[in-house]
């Protein structure tokens, strides 16, 4: 029963606290120019593979109280286990078994947390603490949701403050969520090509405005050297007026970075940060040999085989791995010809009948529009693109062909499209085969998506999700008139991508021609 399990949990806890007892380890020196290459792995006396210089760094999880649960235990079991230093954010202060839970809003001035609407639903939360309720019971509804991403946006800032004024010695300071996921070999040897005296503020930049950040989903490192300047202007007037910008903004990630900004830091651009999930993520020739650095929207069955993977290859190849790496461990051997109740979430090419929709995201169709609709600085801009016949066609008639969505054209023009198609795209919504035979007649489909009356291409791959049938007949696949979702991958094809794709550079070299081509 639920009390049961609570001490089980407990108990759990505690046991990992007590064995996560952590040594000291040798500091590393530092340079002022170019770090030295960060030392090799090595396994602890507890089990996880502890760098030299791992005290330099410490993690911040954010999380929140409703889901506090759900999703910081497999973080304790696998990331933060052998983490020397971290410490754990949500909305309230708590404690869970050995570990202290930090407030997020501690530093938010009382006049928003006790007046402002923003934080109804923190108010809310402090009440059932109060009242002894258990917040992972709180309904998650869209209404929630709401009031839980406005209460977000306070979060950024306060942290970043509270991190350094609690550690101020820590060489670099990094952020992550609860339902994300870090390489840090790769991590770490991307920041030895930093002086974290200098103020880096380095994350997978983003813009809201005219203000350039670091999306909070994938990870962001701040230095010490970006704290420093932080700190020196962290007082009254400042706050006043970050706490008003944040009451009319929608990101806190961008107001940290415009307190950064205020402070004399700018964001810089790192590669490796992305923010999907292993069922979403696009695997193509651009990332194949790229080093991972950061995974989100991570459910616990990720988090743990995203550790497990990074265990199992730092003990037996090398520190260090590339997106390749994770492809062909975690991702190909479920790459089945056909796998019924599944989405894999194609939609480069969408296929739904003569009288449907064709949503695609990158095919367009020729339209006509009036010259007449377009403002005069997009006229100047599109006049100096149109060929002869173009320009011809916009004196004579007023209008002007272009590239068009689907869903933009005129009922002529969607007809004139659909007779366009290839007769295997027409037959393509009818089954799962024909859903298969237009992706094989498409010469870059690598994989396909079919549900009653829908088809979807892909031109990368994608390993997807499985999907309740909700009620749909269970019968054959090879059944023509099929009731059930069904995805497949174009094996050969997929075999193929992977043979031409060229040998990857072992990760430091890789680090080491990035360090000399952006990093001044």
């Amino acid at each position: 029963d639920a009390t049961k399990e609570t001490v089980c949990a407990e108990a759990l806890r505690k046991a990992l606290s007590e064995a996560a007892t952590k040594g000291s380890l040798p500091e590393d020196t530092i340079s002022t120019k170019r770090l030295s290459t960060i030392p090799p792995l090595k396994p602890s006396v507890h089990g996880c593979l502890g760098r030299p210089n791992a005290e330099d760094f410490l993690i911040s999880m954010k999380t929140g109280a409703t889901e506090l649960f759900a999703k910081l235990p497999q973080q304790l079991l696998t990331t933060l286990h052998c983490v020397p230093n971290y410490m754990i954010f949500s909305d309230l202060e708590q404690d869970v078994g050995d570990y202290h839970i930090y407030s997020c809003l501690e530093e938010v001035s009382d006049k928003y947390k006790y007046s402002h609407k923003n934080f109804e639903f923190y108010r809310k939360l402090l009440d059932l603490s109060a009242k002894g309720q258990d917040l992972s019971l709180v309904t998650s509804t869209k209404q929630t949701k709401e009031h839980a991403w406005e209460l977000d946006k306070w979060k950024f800032l306060p942290i970043a403050h509270r991190v350094y004024k609690e550690q101020p010695n820590m060489k670099w300071y990094i952020f992550i969520e609860a339902d994300a996921y870090m390489a840090w070999s790769n991590v770490l040897e991307l920041l030895s090509h930093y002086d974290p005296d200098e103020p880096w503020y380095l994350g997978a930049v983003f813009f809201l405005g005219d203000v350039a950040f670091a999306q909070g989903g994938m990870g962001y490192v701040i230095s010490n050297g970006a704290m420093r300047l932080l700190h020196k202007i962290w007082d009254s007037e400042h706050i006043a007026r970050w706490e008003l910008r944040t009451a009319g903004s929608c990101c806190g990630d961008a107001e940290l970075a415009a307190a950064l900004r205020d402070a004399g830091v700018n964001v810089t651009g790192i590669p490796g940060l992305y923010g999907e999930s292993l069922a979403w993520f696009e695997w193509d020739e651009g990332k194949w040999c790229e080093p991972a650095l950061s995974w989100h929207h991570l459910r616990a069955h990720d988090v743990e085989a995203l550790w497990r993977f990074e265990a199992k290859w730092t003990s037996s190849n090398s520190d260090h791995y590339v997106y390749r790496d994770l492809f062909n461990h975690l991702i190909e051997p479920h790459l089945s010809a056909t796998r019924s109740d599944w989405d894999n979430m194609s939609s480069h090419r969408i296929y739904t009948g003569p009288s449907g929709k064709h949503e695609d995201e990158d095919r367009r169709y020729k339209g006509e529009h009036k010259w007449e609709d377009l403002s005069d600085r997009e006229k100047e801009e599109l006049w100096k693109e149109l060929d002869e016949d173009q320009i011809k066609s916009v004196e004579s008639t007023g209008k002007y062909t272009r590239d068009t969505r689907w869903d933009e054209l005129s009922d002529e023009e969607k007809q004139s499209a659909w007779e366009e198609l290839t007769e295997p795209e027409k037959q393509a919504h009818k089954s799962p085969q024909r859903c298969r035979a237009a992706c094989e007649d498409y010469e870059e489909c690598l994989q396909y998506f079919f549900m009653p009356g829908r088809c979807h291409l892909h031109k990368k791959i994608r390993l997807g999700r499985h999907v309740e049938a909700e009620g749909a007949e269970i019968v054959d696949i090879e059944a023509e008139n099929q009731n059930r979702t069904v995805s497949g991958w174009m094996r050969g094809r997929i075999d193929d991508f992977r043979n031409q794709m060229k040998p990857c550079k072992p990760v430091p070299e890789w680090m080491d021609k990035y360090a000399e081509n952006e990093i001044t």
